[in-house]
């Protein structure tokens, strides 16, 4: 059984995992092995960091550009996060990569910025939490929805249906295998069912981390 954690900040727990680690693009360089997405998140956004990230997007182990989004609690000035934010998106498109979204308080203004482009590249809502109300709407939109160890259980008996359903560990020490045994059971699902549905989802959501042997 396969196990995919799309949005961690750690070296998965076990190297048969496939696991999308968050870069630090402050930082030079990347770890030789793995696959990562690096972006710059709302709290930290500087349009400085721009060129920096355009350097290393493309890159064969940068699987996804991210986090990044819009965040109505963040202390950056609202007109910065959503400049910063739509340059990120350009690029995203031009690299043909997809998207990890951080989004707090700013859904109706993220899902105006999704309909406004016309770059078709998946857009992966990480640690969403948000009711089944919601996932409905992001859902319709075009959305993926990723869970980790929080989240409302009709979100994700929603992301199933719509099998636009991810998971994570984000930055909790937990080990993958945890997020899929507890989604698992709010589905009443045998483990490696949902573990199959999360894979297909994957080759849909962020093919390049799949090994060339389709793992």
């Amino acid at each position: 059984m396969i196990y995919c954690d799309i949005h961690t900040h750690r070296p998965p727990a076990n190297p048969d995992d496939l696991a999308v680690v968050a870069a630090d693009i402050r930082q030079p360089g990347l770890p030789e092995t793995g696959y990562y997405a690096i972006g710059i998140h709302p709290r930290q956004a500087d349009r400085t960091l721009l060129p920096l990230l355009r350097a290393s997007a493309g890159l064969s182990r940068v699987a996804a550009i991210g986090e990044t989004g819009l965040d109505k609690l963040a202390p950056t000035p609202w007109p910065l996060q959503e400049e910063v934010f739509a340059a990120q998106v350009r690029l995203a498109g031009e690299i043909r990569k997809p998207i990890i979204i951080h989004c707090v308080r700013a859904w109706q203004e993220l899902m105006a910025v999704r309909k406004a482009v016309r770059y078709d590249i998946p857009w992966i809502i990480h640690g969403f939490r948000g009711n089944g109300t919601l996932a409905a709407q992001l859902l319709r939109a075009g959305f993926f929805l990723s869970f980790g160890a929080r989240y409302h259980p009709e979100a994700v008996c929603r992301a199933w249906e719509a099998r636009r359903l991810l998971a994570e560990t984000d930055d909790r020490p937990l080990d993958i295998r945890e997020v899929y045994t507890s989604l698992a059971a709010t589905l009443a699902l045998p483990e490696e069912r949902l573990a199959q549905e999360i894979l297909a989802n994957v080759r849909k959501a962020i093919p390049s981390i799949l090994r060339p042997d389709g793992r």
